[in-house]
């Protein structure tokens, strides 16, 4: 194999969405295993079992224990109403406020709040000209553990 620099873009594939896992295996050992050969291009499709058989000596092993950030809060308005809240990215500087869509936004004016749960409200803060929500999440908890 050559040396050479890698790009975001090698790792670049077509993922339809109807095949994106809501949720893992019963048994998380019979998980696909997606296998790409780099010099034919040629796809297989394995089982996580099989991953013994397909590391070599001198072959890297990345290990991704990342949780999926769960940005669409559902929740209720002081009136009992239903409210959704997407976050999209922190707002700059950080801290407990994000911009977010939300719905329906004709009702959340900025000074209403969500209740998402027993530890997250959220405030909305500001709207801005695209439609956006600055908000506000509130919370006694760590926002990683609040969600």
């Amino acid at each position: 194999m050559s040396e050479r620099a890698f790009s975001t873009s090698d790792f670049d594939y077509a993922l339809p969405p109807e095949l994106i896992a809501q949720h893992p295996q019963d048994r998380r050992d019979r998980s696909r295993l997606m296998v790409v050969d780099r010099e034919t291009g040629t796809v297989r499709h394995r089982l996580f079992t099989d991953l013994r058989d397909l590391i070599l000596p001198g072959d890297a092993l990345v290990l991704n224990e990342t949780r999926v950030f769960p940005a669409r809060l559902v929740g209720r308005k002081p009136t009992g109403g239903a409210a959704e809240v997407f976050l999209l990215h922190p707002a700059a500087g950080g801290g407990e406020l994000w911009h977010a869509l939300v719905r329906p936004g004709a009702k959340l004016k900025p000074g209403r709040e969500v209740e998402i749960g027993p530890d997250l409200r959220i405030e909305i803060v500001d709207s801005t000209p695209g439609g956006e929500r600055l908000v506000r999440l509130i919370s006694p908890l760590p926002l990683d553990q609040a969600l």
